[in-house]
Formats: C-alpha cells, structure tokens, sequence
C-alpha cells in the first residue's frame, strides 16, 4: 500500500502496488500525485529501500524526482515521529479500520474501495 498525504490540508490517497520495487513505487506515486493535482515540493519517504537509504538513491529516483522538480526527503528507520502523527495516525486507520473485514477481490478492486 503506497500512500501520500499533503501536510497541511491532511488530504490523503492511496493506491495498492504489485511490489515495493523502485519502478512500481514510483509508477504509484506518480498515480497519486495526479490525484492531488500538483506536484508537492517535497515528498518524504520512510527508510524505503526501493527508493534510497540515507544519501544513496536507488537507481531512477534522482531523474524522477528531477522531472517532477520535487525532492525525496528520506527519514531513518524506526522513527515514526518525524513523519508525524498525521500520517502515522492513517496509516494505523487503514490497517486497524479500513482493511479488517473487507474483502477485496483483486487490487483494483481494493484500489476502488480505497478510493470510495
């Protein structure tokens, strides 16, 4: 589950992805940029490794970035407050609220009910 949420209005999407590899997180972070309409000027990553560690980008993500005219910002491992409580409070939503007793058939069908 790949998810963005702008800072300031809390407005979140989300789209389920086939892997955690570079290409499909950035494939899925495009979809949902263009659901937000705009490109933010930051867009900030937890430790993912599709993406980068520290200072080193995975291979395509500094030319994406670079298209956008967007920079990734890459928190450490295991410190959810830098992200804050925003995000961390939906991500618990989705897997304690949304995700518990539904029944998804395929991932666009999670992808529809995500959406509505």
């Amino acid at each position: 589950m790949l998810v963005v949420t702008a800072a300031h209005s809390r407005f979140v999407t989300g789209r389920m992805i086939p892997t955690r590899q570079t290409e499909d997180l950035l494939l899925g972070t495009l979809e949902l940029i263009k659901v937000f309409g705009r490109v933010p000027r930051r867009l900030i990553w937890d430790n993912e490794p599709g993406i980068g560690r520290g200072h080193r980008r995975a291979e395509g993500v500094a030319s994406f970035m670079g298209t956008l005219a967007t920079t990734p910002v890459l928190f450490p491992p295991n410190d959810p407050e830098s992200k804050g409580v925003v995000v961390e409070r939906r991500d618990g939503w989705f897997e304690t609220s949304f995700m518990p007793g539904r029944r998804f058939d395929s991932p666009t069908d999670f992808n529809d009910q995500f959406t509505d």
